[in-house]
């Protein structure tokens, strides 16, 4: 028989692809120091820089990889791919070589170390997802210990060396120019394993490469179009949509660990269609000599998605970073961490803020201040910012900056009120808790005590009387109250676009406080003042103070356009919110204030001190209602007191653990302070089994919630309510002593509880019900008609029920919990056209039949922006009936400014963000 045929001589030429001339000399220095000599050097692209650099070292140059592989000669065997700035160690070819021809590899790979710290790996092989996401294994900074040095199969090697049999790369045409490289690296295995090659890492062959950061969107691209490329139809029909969801989904979730995904993800998608053509070619090329098929790319893949893979773990070190205390997830030892202290006090924290609003799903309740979130965000939003304010009769006053926050939330929650609603105090309490636990840790008060006192910021006794008078903005603002304090607090950066971030992040923490409750925004800074002269000695509240007051400045153009038009004297001083805190509740706390400042160590009893006179300021604050200060100044003063409350518990919770320090007579007293302490902390069950967050039971659903079933329209008819100031929804008026108010029908939104100045549709009403009272007329039905009104309902005991109840056109309801009468009078809605149509009311605007002929009486307090035509009756509107719809033009000036205090609201949280980054 023949003997066999010799194998030809292994023949390797080098090719240097060149992204930058300059780093040519060290690769080219380190390939000629090779052990295995190649046959050819060669250096590829980099235009006529590349072609400059190659002369000067004395290596062949051409243009691209397409042209190296046609001009390849027939002798050669291998090509050494190998990035411009790597340097290969000595025998790093040769190990290559060797390997590769032992186990019979198309493409092999070198193990990547870093060229700024040699003993750092960056990549031993890879793994990818079924969306060609590479997935290395390894740590952040992982240590080159030889965990990884054997041979074995890989879905991909990195790209900076990567030997490729000749054969293979002509049949495969080589790396793909337009992609990145580490998704053409991808590319290419992938190709080459269709065909039937086997791809190996040698981590024998080590490469130095300096690291770089990747290109982002480029990368993301590549591995888009190295999908559609490798994949059947089949696998493509489920690969491809679900790969364009889980971008979205990173892009909506990175912001949250600081990676703003969401305009590379637009430009990857974008970029591929633009290439298609190209790829559709590609495609034909790697399929149409496939030697494999899927599955033997599945075998090297990995489960699931390695993008969220990685965004889960940086969600985790988010996390990590952000809880108190000491204690860290660890997931190797996810047990032990489980047990911890911190972690079982954070979850019970959750777990009851979750529990304490429960039944908010279905809306806030309706009763006093709190009414349901009108049924368009957008809306609500544009009645803040210049629209039409419908309380009372309506206006163009401002509506409260709660509203314009609510109306945000809500939009962005597709509308939803009643999930809104619960998300704004869910969020409160939860960022409450947090924040507190945050804040305390400023002074190393642990994560239980911290948590505690934060349960106790946010249901309290202070915090529970602001929800019994159902100040759900202040309730919002309480919750981001210590993440006021907090930011200025924090550790100071070092560098300038780091400060520059933290006055900003200041800026937009008081902002966000500042929407619940306006007036809480300058009580950070005088709290971090009192703090700056109780402890002389601590280097950083002086410099907290000139932070928060820069962050109080910023906030207060967020406030536009509210800020700009409200009459603050008269905003300060309307309404009460007069509290009386539980008498036992205030002797707990002053034994745990005393006991706290007696026994802590100097620095704990000095941060219990100023609790305490917060607590105390903010309480004598909340009873001054006698002396002119109205209801948001007193739910504000309580929002102060809650916060010293809070404190308070939170060190004295502390001291019990403190057992090294305090010891002795001193611990018993401590143990004392303790147990008042822990009656305050106890308290806050009061608002768990209700599940309201302490707010009220709903009054108006029972009492005037019929309304809705009515025949015709209900929605565009209003109720005169009347009965104790208690028991009228938010602000009310009277006539002859007696309390009442108009509402829309069936049921209120929270954008009626505030009542303008009295117009003259108010002297108006107020003029029908004098004569009413007096026996001047009996129709009170066709008397209340031209205000919209069909409904009277009485709230509680009034002298007024036995006016309405001889009235002709008035007809008693039976059967209900309060006396309730209906008009009978033939038109009793709010707009009525001139042929006696009514027209519906659409939130806050109107639609009926378009009659060029017709004109349409509105029962608004009178104002030359409704409709066109516009003409003042009375104290009412007439406008044309000729468009079929009718809409208060809004205040362009007012909606300017909303737009203004948007952007720098947004500019705030990209300073802060940018700030961080930068740190």
């Amino acid at each position: 028989s023949a003997p066999p045929a010799e194998a030809p001589p292994i023949s390797v030429v080098v090719a240097i692809v060149a992204s930058d001339p300059q780093e040519l000399a060290v690769t080219i220095a380190a390939v000629r120091q090779q052990v295995y000599e190649p046959a050819m050097l060669l250096v590829v692209g980099a235009d006529s820089e590349g072609r400059h650099a190659a002369d000067a070292a004395g290596a062949a140059w051409v243009s691209s990889i397409g042209n190296l592989i046609a001009g390849l000669d027939p002798r050669v065997t291998h090509v050494w791919l190998i990035h411009g700035g790597t340097v290969p160690r000595p025998d790093a070819l040769g190990s290559l070589v060797h390997e590769s021809e032992r186990v019979e590899a198309g493409i092999a790979g070198s193990k990547l170390l870093s060229a700024e710290h040699p003993d750092r790996l960056i990549s031993v092989g890879m793994a990818t997802d079924v969306f060609d996401a590479p997935y290395t294994g390894l740590d952040e900074g992982e240590i080159d210990a030889g965990q990884y040095d054997v041979l074995r199969d890989v879905a991909a090697v990195g790209g900076a060396s990567v030997l490729v049999r000749r054969d293979l790369v002509r049949g495969l045409r080589g790396p793909d120019p337009l992609m990145a490289p580490g998704a053409a690296a991808i590319d290419l295995c992938q190709r080459a394993r269709l065909r039937g090659g086997r791809v190996v890492v040698v981590p024998t062959s080590e490469v130095l490469v300096p690291e770089r950061p990747r290109e982002g969107w480029r990368e993301e691209a590549g591995q888009i179009r190295s999908m559609l490329k490798v994949y059947s139809l089949l696998t493509l029909v489920w690969a491809v949509p679900l790969r364009f969801l889980i971008g979205l989904l990173e892009a909506i979730v990175a912001p949250f660990v600081g990676r703003w995904t969401l305009l590379g993800w637009i430009r990857a998608w974008f970029w591929n269609l633009f290439h298609l053509p190209s790829t559709i070619s590609g495609r034909r090329n790697a399929r149409q000599h496939r030697a494999v098929g899927d599955t033997e790319l599945f075998r090297f893949q990995l489960r699931g998605s390695a993008s969220m893979r990685r965004l889960s773990g940086e969600l985790g070190e988010v996390l990590r970073d952000r809880l108190p205390g000491d204690d860290r997830i660890s997931l190797t030892e996810i047990g032990r961490e489980l047990r911890q202290p911190a972690f079982i006090v954070g979850a019970l924290a959750l777990a009851f803020s979750l529990v304490s609003v429960r039944t908010l799903w279905r809306g806030f309740p309706a009763v006093g201040y709190s009414l349901p979130l009108p049924a368009s965000g957008p809306d609500l939003v544009g009645a803040y910012a210049g629209a039409w304010n419908p309380g009372g009769f309506g206006s163009v006053e401002p509506l409260p900056p709660f509203l314009g926050l609510a109306g945000v939330v809500q939009t962005a929650l597709f509308g939803n009120g009643a999930v809104a609603s619960w998300a704004l105090i869910v969020g409160a309490f939860i960022a409450g808790t947090w924040g507190t636990t945050r804040l305390l840790r400023t002074w190393q008060v642990e994560a239980v005590a911290g948590a505690a006192a934060g349960l106790v910021l946010m249901a309290g006794p202070a915090a529970r009387a602001i929800a019994a008078d159902t100040g759900l903005g202040t309730l919002v603002a309480l919750g981001v109250l210590p993440w006021a304090l907090r930011v200025p607090l924090a550790r100071w950066p070092a560098t300038r676009w780091a400060q520059i971030g933290r006055v900003a992040a200041a800026g937009w923490v008081a902002a966000l406080m500042a929407l619940g409750a306006p007036l809480l925004v300058m009580a950070p800074p005088a709290a971090l003042i009192l703090l700056a002269l109780i402890t002389p000695r601590e280097p950083g509240p002086w410099r907290a103070v000139a932070v928060s007051l820069a962050g109080s400045a910023l906030a207060i153009p967020v406030l536009m356009p509210w800020v700009s038009t409200v009459d603050l004297a008269a905003y300060v001083a309307a309404g009460e919110a007069f509290w009386e805190p539980g008498l036992l509740l205030a002797a707990a706390l002053g034994i745990a204030l005393l006991f706290s400042v007696i026994t802590a160590p100097r620095r704990l009893a000095q941060i219990a001190g100023w609790g305490g006179v917060i607590a105390a300021a903010g309480g004598l604050l909340a009873r001054t209602g006698d002396l002119g200060p109205g209801r948001e100044v007193q739910l504000a003063a309580m929002a102060i007191a809650s916060l010293g409350v809070a404190v308070v518990v939170g060190v004295s919770l502390e001291l019990i653990s403190q057992v090294r320090i305090v010891t002795g007579w001193r611990r018993l007293l401590a143990g004392i302070g303790f147990v008042g302490a822990a009656a305050v902390a106890v308290s806050v069950v009061l608002v768990l089994l209700p599940g309201r967050a302490g707010l009220p039971a709903d009054q108006l659903d029972d009492a005037i919630g019929f309304t809705g079933a009515a025949d015709g329209d209900p929605h565009s008819s209003r109720i005169l309510l009347v009965g104790s100031e208690d028991e009228l929804p938010g602000e009310s008026r009277s006539v002859l002593g007696a309390p009442y108010r108009v509402v829309s029908a069936p049921i209120p939104a929270l954008w009626e509880a505030w009542l303008p100045e009295p117009r003259s549709s108010d002297a108006a009403l107020d003029s029908v019900l004098v004569e009413l009272i007096g026996g001047e007329s009996f129709r009170a039905g066709a008397d209340l008609a031209a205000f919209g009104i069909r409904w009277v309902i009485f709230l509680g005991d009034s002298p007024l029920e036995s006016v309405f109840v001889g009235q002709l056109d008035l007809v008693p309801l039976e059967g209900l919990a309060t006396p309730a009468f209906v008009s009978e009078a033939e038109v009793p809605v709010r707009a009525v056209a001139s042929d006696g149509t009514a027209w519906t009311r659409t939130s806050t605007g109107y639609a009926g039949t378009a009659d060029a002929n017709a004109r349409v009486r509105l029962a608004e307090s009178a104002n030359s922006r409704w409709g066109s035509n516009w003409e003042q009756v009375d104290w009412a509107n007439e406008v044309d009936a000729a468009d079929g719809s009718i809409e208060f033009a809004a205040i362009g000036s007012r909606r300017s400014q909303a737009f203004l205090a948007a952007a720098i609201f947004a500019a705030l949280v990209a300073l802060s963000w940018w700030g961080r980054r930068r740190r």
